[in-house]
């Protein structure tokens, strides 16, 4: 969702609301079931006639991972033992340099050992590491619970090297970080997804598959003369498809600033898309609304799945109809009436599209984490931020002005990679961790982790002024402080408790007026955060309280002055889990990021 969030999360191994342990009482719930290997050694699940591959490259030792795995486990009951649809687990060990290497291999040797023995052992590591966390010694408790002989197994996962070929083939398909999903059809290549929910799954089971196509020339209306297509990954694309540069809009229809930029787009679209100078992609990226932001971007897609002629005709209508508060329940049927299409053809079609997951997942690569967002790129590559004058404008729409000078090429505007930076200002401004104002760590807004329930979390949420909900489920609450990006999220227990909170935080609070209210935290440890910018953790157990300052780079010391960027707040039982779990040094006072990640660990479970 968020950069910071996802490498705190990974890095905290046991932060999580655990994978519940599925099918009790039974020996292997995957008995009977098809199990198979591609032709590079990847474990499959299900039957080799579904046109559906549900793809996911995964750490046993990853919080995200062990909190998606409940998800997992219903997408194989529902759809991969039932034949609908086929399931390839990749192990991508990223967590723990030994720790999740030897959790693979262990479940690689599984199978060598006890051929069908994959998927249990697979169930097992993600249970054990959730819930004990893995150690060195979970290798005999994996050997016991499959029955398996303990000296061969170890044997076996000391040579095991079939992660390092799954690890490869994630690298290939541009996998970071984990859990990294991919839906497959056919023989087609593998597409980037988010994270599918639940609700997702049907769709995904029985998908419109993402096509190219040939560029169609718009016969009428405000696009008439202009060719359209869909690009590898089923994206919609306005222009020449020889253009030299190509625009990206990712946009939400009931995202306001969006409504406003549709009259940048169309002058762009005037002065350089109608001459050729370049193409303009639309991305679905819904996150205001969780029913009708998705729901608009499944018309739109669907509109374009029948007659892509007319795709953006339904683009400019759905602007208009969001801003005009015309949305409702017979929206569709509004759309189809419009643009002449089969109403029926056109609900049916709803049902199976998944564009939206798909442009989702490329805005989050691309650092998208609110609407609009503008990327650039060179026809046929990858898409980047632009940059004017070397500042990078990686959020809001672009003026016509930026895009004409750089679709010009005009000095001093550029397309690159963006540069992370963890000191962001437009984070939530909050020092309640210094005043207690209303309440200290690990209350933030007299939200408590163990205590407040997510419904009257909520309704706080909702009663502050400045904070902008831009995601709420049954699982967590996602908001920003203002219009800026996402900043934090509140997770939920299984009882409908709050099990968590991330707060990122704008650079107000310092680390010598924490440790002067606070006093001294018990451990510290460490991530990278980009090439430049490191970050330190400091534990404070008897509050449950990570709280992470940010240094210059592998040799920046921390001192006083050091910024406060992220506060985590857990409970006492996932606290106590990270300790018993995770390698830790104690804290020694002001030092330099090598000096405390220097590998040799005060506190190492696995001494």
């Amino acid at each position: 969702m968020f950069r910071l969030t996802l490498i705190v999360l990974a890095i905290l191994l046991a932060v999580s609301i655990g994978a519940a342990t599925w099918a009790q009482n039974m020996e292997n719930p995957y008995a009977g079931a098809p199990q198979s290997r591609t032709d590079d050694g990847a474990f499959v699940l299900g039957d080799e006639r579904a046109r559906m591959r549900f793809i996911e490259f995964s750490d046993f030792l990853c919080g995200h991972c062990q909190n998606y795995e409940p998800v997992i486990r219903e997408f194989i009951r529902k759809y991969v033992l039932s034949g609908e649809a086929q399931y390839e687990y990749r192990m991508f060990p990223v967590v723990d340099p030994l720790l999740s290497p030897l959790s693979a291999s262990l479940a690689e040797c599984a199978h060598t050992l006890s051929p069908g023995s994959f998927w249990p052992a697979r169930d097992l590591l993600f249970d054990i590491a959730a819930d004990d966390g893995f150690t060195p010694e979970s290798t005999l408790r994996v050997a016991e619970q499959l029955d398996l002989d303990h000296a061969q197994l170890v044997d076996c996962a000391s040579e095991a090297n079939q992660y390092q070929i799954d690890q490869r083939y994630g690298l290939d398909l541009g996998v970071q970080g984990t859990p990294s999903l991919f839906v497959q059809y056919d023989d087609a290549a593998p597409v980037a997804i988010t994270h599918a929910l639940s609700e997702h799954f049907p769709a995904l089971v029985d998908a419109l598959r993402p096509q190219t196509s040939d560029a169609l020339k718009i016969e009428d209306g405000r696009y008439a003369g202009l060719s359209t297509f869909r690009g590898a990954d089923g994206a919609f694309v306005l222009g020449a498809p020889d253009a030299p540069l190509t625009i990206v809009a990712f946009e939400d229809f009931l995202c306001p600033h969006c409504q406003s930029y549709v009259e940048t787009v169309h002058s762009f679209i005037e002065s350089h898309v109608r001459t050729g100078m370049a193409q303009f992609e639309f991305r679905l990226f819904p996150v205001v609304d969780p029913q009708y932001s998705v729901g608009t971007a499944r018309i739109a897609e669907c509109v374009g799945h029948l007659d892509i002629r007319k795709f953006w005709d339904a683009h400019d209508l759905l602007f208009e109809m969001a801003k005009e508060r015309e949305l409702g329940a017979d929206s569709a049927d509004q759309v189809a009436e419009s643009l002449a299409l089969d109403a029926a053809a056109l609900a049916n079609c709803m049902e199976r599209s998944i564009q939206f997951l798909i442009d989702t997942r490329l805005g989050q690569t691309q650092g998208v984490s609110g609407t609009p967002a503008i990327r650039a790129g060179r026809t046929g590559g990858k898409p980047d931020v632009i940059f004017a004058g070397g500042q990078a404008l990686d959020r809001g729409g672009a003026p016509l002005d930026l895009l004409v000078a750089l679709a010009d090429g005009s000095p001093g505007v550029t397309i690159g990679p963006p540069e992370p930076a963890v000191l962001d200002p437009t984070m939530l401004p909050d020092i309640s961790l210094l005043t207690g104002d209303p309440c200290g760590p690990p209350c933030w807004q007299n939200i408590r982790p163990g205590v407040t329930d997510m419904r009257d979390a909520l309704a706080i949420l909702n009663g502050l002024d400045s904070i902008r909900i831009t995601g709420a489920s049954d699982t967590g609450i996602v908001f920003s402080y203002g219009d800026g990006a996402p900043c934090c999220q509140v997770a939920s227990d299984d009882e409908g408790l709050v099990a968590g909170m991330v707060l990122q935080l704008a650079p107000q609070a310092l680390v010598g007026e924490l440790i002067q209210v606070l006093g001294e935290p018990q451990y510290v440890t460490g991530m990278p955060f980009s090439e430049k910018e490191y970050l330190l953790v400091l534990i404070y157990p008897e509050i449950s309280a990570f709280l992470y300052a940010a240094v210059s780079g592998p040799n920046g010391v921390l001192d006083e002055l050091s910024p406060v960027v992220t506060a985590i707040y857990a409970t006492d039982e996932q606290m106590h889990q990270v300790i018993s779990t995770s390698p830790l040094d104690n804290w020694k006072g002001y030092l330099s990021y090598s000096q405390y990640m220097d590998g040799e660990f005060d506190n190492n479970p696995s001494n």
